[in-house]
């Protein structure tokens, strides 16, 4: 028999597991006030080393019947790691009140992959059509295949402490959030008779609460531990369109696909080693940022009879994640203000 917790989305069971465990390890020992104390404006800024997980950028099948066993193979874009940066402000409002933050992320990178490959190739961003063919050369047939991967979220938060201490400290916090995920992907190949492309572009775009917690465990006067949960809700919409070019023959085809009603969802992880001194953290640390719902294709590839040689559709597109190794600081400064 299923509880109404076993109901719920997988991802959402691990994140409430998540918080718990936060709430248990910060209540089992005093927490940090220090933070709670200050009154006046903050900034950050961090860098990061972000590796974009799961994309699988299934672009074309091949097949080669020269050598025995015949081998087919599915190619995907090798996604390298591109970088990424943070910026944030908020007041703090001392006497235990909290703060309000307002936070930018972005992810912008670009990718490619050319060879060369002997026998059939068949490319899969738009899949089978009225005017599809596919590319066949026993030497050689050429190819391009590039992706361009565009993420944006933009947060407002509040941040307050709800067990403090002497040296730990567990917060909540309740936010909104705006984000995007867009992606632009193309083929070109070229068998010595046919100049054949294919394209593919979605955006997804969505607001909504976000809800979590901030861990903090202190060691000396100098450093602590954090590390935080935080899942986003999102309202979403998305839109996409795919074509088809044999460009040997100025023959097109097009494919267009939306829907305003989309469930996406968030899962943000940061844990990080933070050194203070005086007005400013410096910390070092480890986040991912896991999306699903806003990343799923709205246009797939369609199956066909050139396909029997391989599947057409990316596997674990209705999430992906971009893993971070990143850096920054946090600057206070000179405590003028007001408290509500």
């Amino acid at each position: 028999m299923q509880t109404p917790l076993m109901d719920l989305p997988r991802g959402f069971r691990v994140s409430l597991a998540g918080v718990a465990v936060l709430v248990f390890l910060a209540m089992a020992t005093p927490a940090l006030a220090a933070d709670e104390e200050y009154r006046g404006w903050f900034a950050a800024l961090d860098f990061a080393s972000t590796q974009p997980e799961s994309l699988d950028q299934h672009f074309a099948n091949h097949i080669d019947k020269s050598i025995t066993p015949i081998n087919d193979e599915r190619l995907v874009i090798d996604n390298k790691t591109g970088s990424t940066y943070r910026l944030g402000v908020g007041y703090g409002f001392g006497k235990d009140l909290g703060s309000l933050r307002v936070s930018y992320w972005t992810f912008d990178h670009d990718d490619n992959m050319t060879g060369a490959v002997a026998g059939y190739l068949s490319p899969t961003l738009f899949g089978f059509g009225y005017n599809y063919v596919y590319l066949y050369n026993a030497v050689a047939v050429d190819f391009t295949a590039t992706s361009k991967v565009k993420a944006h979220m933009a947060d407002l938060d509040y941040v307050r402490a709800m067990v403090t201490g002497e040296k730990n400290s567990l917060s909540w916090l309740a936010g909104l959030r705006v984000a995007s995920y867009e992606e632009d992907r193309g083929f070109e190949g070229l068998d010595g008779t046919h100049d054949y492309a294919q394209t593919k572009h979605f955006k997804s775009k969505g607001v909504g609460p976000r809800v979590g917690a901030v861990a903090s465990f202190g060691f000396t006067k100098h450093f602590n531990l954090e590390s935080s949960l935080v899942m986003s809700f999102l309202q979403a919409d998305t839109k996409g369109d795919a074509s088809l070019d044999i460009i040997s023959s100025a023959t097109r085809q097009t494919r267009e696909a939306k829907d305003d009603h989309i469930r996406g969802q968030i899962m943000d992880f940061d844990t990080r080693a933070v050194w203070s001194y005086g007005p400013v953290d410096y910390f070092l640390g480890y986040s991912m940022s896991s999306w699903s719902g806003m990343v799923t294709d709205p246009v797939p590839a369609n199956g066909g009879p050139f396909f029997s040689i391989g599947p057409t559709a990316d596997r674990s597109r209705d999430n992906i994640s971009f893993n971070n190794i990143e850096g920054g600081i946090i600057i206070r400064f000179r405590n003028r203000g007001f408290s509500p």
